[in-house]
Order: C-alpha cells, then sequence, then structure tokens
C-alpha cells in the first residue's frame, strides 16, 4: 500500500511502538513501519500481536530483557579472518541465551512467530564455545587451551619472582613497588631514585616521584612482555577460532535477529493494544471499510493521561452502496480528525497493528491512500494555496482506482466558491466512476445538493449542539451539516446590528 503517512500523524505511532520495544532491532523496525506489501503480511503481525496480547494479559509473557545490538557484529563476523572482540561475544551470548528462552512461548503461540521456534536457536550450538572460552566480562579465560594455561603459570610465577626481586628495594623511605603494563618498577620519590641505577620510566602516579625500572630487573621485565605478548597472540587465536564458529553459523545468527525483531515488534504491538483496548480488525479483499465506534489512538492516550478530554466514537461504513461521503459542518465541529481517524486506523491495520475500536472493524484492501489536508502553498515554489490544491487533485486523477482511499478536506477551496463547487462535483464525478472510496469535507453549499442527488455520494456532518455552541464530534450519516458562521459570530459577541446586516445579505445571495 501507498499512503501519505505524514498529514495522518503515523509518525506518533511509530514513537509509541519505539519506546515499548525492548530490544534495538524491534525500536528499529518500529521507526520504519510502514504498510504491509500485501493483506497476508498484515494479517501475520496482526497474530502474532494477538498471541502476544494473550501471554501479556494471562501473565505468561514472554517479556523481553533490554538487549544490545549486535548486528555489526553479525556483519564482521561474515568477513573471513575477522576476529571479534570478547566483548561482542559476550553480548552475543547475551542475545542466544535470549533466544533459547523464547522457544517455548513459541512452541506454545506458534502465531507469536510465523517462521517458526527453530529459527530462534538454529545457533545456539555457538553458546557453549563462547562460554568455554570467555568469561562473563568477554575476557579469554585463562585456561581456554593448554597454550594458555602454561603461559599463564609462566606468567604468574615470573611476576612473583621480579616481586620477591624488587623486595630489597624497599628499604628505601618512600620507595613502592609499580607495575607499568607488564613491567614492575619502583615508585621512589624525589631524591631518592638517583639512588637507583636504573631506566626511568617518567613521573609517578599522580606526577609525584618518578618510575625507575632496576637495570638487573630490565631483562626480567622483558622476559614477562614476551609472554604477555604471548598470552596476547594466543588469545586474539582463540577469538579468530570463535569468528570462525560464527561464521559458519552466519546464517543462524541472521534468522535469530530477525525473529527477536518481529517477537519485540509484536509485543510492542500488544502492549499498544492493551493501552488503546485495540482489536484486530478483519482484513478483507474488497475495498470497503467498516470503522464502528472508532477512536483516534492519540486522544485516546491523551485522555488516559489527563492531557484531554473523553474522545468521542466514530462509526463509519464505505462500500459499493456508500462509496464516498461528502462531510459539511461548522469548523472545529471534527471534520478533519474524522478524516485522520479513518485513514490513520487504516495504515494501522496494514501494517498489522490493533484498532481502538468498540464495534467491527473491516478494512479492505486498499493499494493507495490518498490524503490532502492542510494549506498546500508553498513560497518556495510560488504555489498558492488553490495552485497547491489543483496540484494535489493531478496526482490523485492519474493514479486513483478502485482500490484507492481518499481522505480530501476541504475540496473545492482557495477559489471563487462557485469555480471550486464546480470543480470540485467533476472531481467527484470522476473519482465516482472509478470505484474511489474515501470521506470529502466542504464548506461549498452547492456539493450538499449535489451529494443528495448523486448515486455514489452520501451526504454527512458532525452534529453541533447549537444551544451550547460546542461540537459533539459525532458523525451523522445521510444528514447535511450547516456552517452557523453567523451563529457562532453573535453568540462570541459580534455586534447584533452587525449580524443583522449579515444575515441580509446572506438572504440576498440566496435569492440571487
Amino acid at each position: 500500500m501507498e499512503a501519505d503517512l505524514k498529514p495522518l500523524e503515523f509518525e506518533g505511532i511509530r514513537r509509541l511502538l519505539e519506546r515499548l520495544c525492548a530490544t534495538p532491532f524491534g525500536a528499529d523496525a518500529a521507526r520504519h513501519l510502514a504498510p504491509a506489501p500485501s493483506i497476508d503480511a498484515a494479517r501475520r503481525l496482526q497474530a502474532a500481536i494477538t498471541a502476544a496480547r494473550g501471554g501479556l494479559e494471562s501473565g505468561e509473557g514472554p517479556i523481553l530483557p533490554e538487549l544490545p545490538d549486535v548486528r555489526a557484529a553479525i556483519r564482521q563476523v561474515a568477513a573471513p579472518g575477522a576476529a571479534l572482540a570478547g566483548t561482542a561475544f559476550r553480548n552475543l551470548a547475551r542475545v542466544l541465551r535470549v533466544g533459547e528462552q523464547l522457544r517455548p512461548y513459541v512452541e506454545k503461540r506458534p502465531e507469536l512467530l510465523p517462521t517458526g521456534p527453530d529459527r530462534l536457536d538454529a545457533a545456539a550450538d555457538l553458546l557453549p564455545l563462547i562460554e568455554a572460552a570467555l568469561l562473563p566480562n568477554g575476557s579469554v579465560r585463562e585456561d581456554g587451551n593448554a597454550a594458555l594455561r602454561q603461559l599463564h603459570g609462566e606468567l604468574k610465577s615470573a611476576r612473583e619472582q621480579v616481586r620477591e626481586a624488587l623486595q630489597g628495594y624497599l628499604r628505601r623511605p618512600g620507595a613502592r613497588i609499580h607495575w607499568s603494563g607488564q613491567r614492575a618498577c619502583l615508585h621512589l620519590p624525589d631524591g631518592v631514585a638517583d639512588q637507583i641505577r636504573g631506566v626511568r620510566r617518567g613521573a609517578g602516579p599522580g606526577g609525584h616521584g618518578y618510575l625507575v625500572e632496576p637495570m638487573e630487573r630490565v631483562a626480567d621485565n622483558n622476559r614477562l612482555e614476551r609472554l604477555a605478548g604471548a598470552i596476547a597472540q594466543e588469545n586474539q587465536a582463540i577469538l579468530r577460532a570463535l569468528s570462525d564458529a560464527g561464521r559458519e553459523r552466519l546464517s543462524g545468527l541472521q534468522h535469530l535477529v530477525e525473529s527477536l525483531t518481529w517477537v519485540d515488534l509484536a509485543l510492542a504491538g500488544a502492549q499498544l493494544s492493551i493501552h488503546l483496548h485495540g482489536k484486530a480488525a478483519e482484513m478483507v479483499d474488497a475495498p470497503v471499510l467498516v470503522l464502528e465506534e472508532a477512536y483516534h489512538p492519540q486522544l485516546i492516550l491523551a485522555y488516559a493521561e489527563q492531557h484531554g478530554p473523553q474522545p468521542r466514537p466514530l462509526s463509519v461504513h464505505l462500500d459499493a452502496d456508500c462509496p464516498i461521503l461528502v462531510i459539511t459542518g461548522p469548523n472545529s465541529g471534527g471534520k478533519s480528525v474524522s478524516l485522520k481517524t479513518v485513514g490513520l486506523l487504516t495504515v494501522m491495520a496494514h501494517c498489522g497493528l490493533h484498532l481502538p475500536v468498540g464495534g467491527r472493524a473491516v478494512i479492505g484492501n486498499f493499494t493507495r491512500i490518498f490524503v490532502d489536508m492542510g494549506d498546500p502553498q508553498s513560497v518556495a515554489f510560488a504555489l498558492s494555496t488553490y495552485s497547491g490544491h489543483v496540484e494535489v487533485l493531478k496526482r490523485l486523477l492519474a493514479a486513483a482506482d478502485d482500490h484507492t482511499l481518499i481522505l480530501l478536506d476541504e475540496l473545492g477551496t482557495g477559489t471563487d466558491p462557485e469555480e471550486g463547487a464546480a470543480l470540485a462535483m467533476a472531481v467527484l464525478d470522476q473519482l465516482a466512476e472509478r470505484g474511489v472510496r474515501g470521506m470529502v469535507t466542504t464548506h461549498l453549499a452547492p456539493l450538499k445538493a449535489f451529494a443528495d442527488t448523486h448515486a455514489c455520494l452520501r451526504n454527512a456532518s458532525m452534529r453541533f449542539d447549537q444551544d451550547r455552541l460546542e461540537p459533539t464530534y459525532e458523525l451523522q450519516i445521510g444528514v447535511p451539516g450547516h456552517s452557523l458562521g453567523l451563529l457562532i459570530a453573535a453568540r462570541r459577541g459580534l455586534p447584533e446590528d452587525l449580524i443583522s446586516k449579515a444575515q441580509a445579505y446572506l438572504a440576498r445571495l440566496h435569492h440571487h
């Protein structure tokens, strides 16, 4: 599906999902979430979210821990001859363990991972190799192999011999043993350093005194460095062997990350579904749209956090009998919010997310959602508001077909009202002939009469409480709305004589 996501504010849904993800892979998937390439793909994520929600609500889980990002390490291990750092293997081990731990959950709820549980532990036999070679902090174990055991034994013995040999120097005032890497030195205060024949290795800790390596110990320290170098080489050989083992299991590691990404996204979608009291929409091939008691997700969350009023439910039904709704009514009555709600929920369904609806939710296989909201004028490209709308209509008419959903706000505005209405009628005629589904808002009175007699159009309006001068945000199908501009102006305090004169002019305009 192609969709204009920005005017529908889908980015807000992405951010919500990203915050609910536990892993960097899932968070990336949430940031780039888009409508699925097919209805079947959307259904698979729907089913995974349903399974994940069932596990969360029953207390069975799973709950993913925070995990390190191992994707760079997997890319690195793919290169022949690479040797990953021990910390990279430590991170891989954490991810491999979580993959093993997830398998029972997926076996119990297969819909949680459509590719099956085998991908979670396809590289699990790498884990004992890592644990046998490395400590939990990523350092190579001293007993990682026979050569390392011997080298570490020699190094410890040699260090102890050097330490004992330096004991005689500690009779000097303030003298202490200090290790500089593998070299044993004496830390001597000023005035004492000159009494020792040796090599100065710089200032002491904190800039106090000097480090002196006695000449008699230089050969011993050289041996210590050779042993340490041999250990480093052996450590690198172990890391390279582990990297080779990882390369042999490269596809398994990649499948593990892909599986964790999917499960993390499904769990985030399940948490969002719980917050929104959502449910999976019925995804169908026909271009129909049924939303009963639907809510805009952001309005629900704002109300839950006591940052907004209680939202009102919206019910919309678009099919062959009622393809296009023409919505009228006063400003601030909720027309634009209705369009955004329908568009956003349709996109969410095509992404596989659950929808906040109290009744049925049926979403058709729309291959394109076309949105025109806001003021499309551009100073940079010298486009007026009207010219901007015309450019949008050109793109719409070039691509719209019977699987297109349109959401057009204030169709026909930006020019002479009669010409704008005439253009809107012609556009709606063409769209209706192509079997397009959608919703159009307008303030142009001629469009109400046009919709009333057109076979493919249906009037609708946002109900307005005229006594309290407040919108109710309730969509009424089959009832045209009124702008109520003069009534609202009078109730807001404009002078009575001004309103009376305006009403007289309005009567003359209607007469003509």
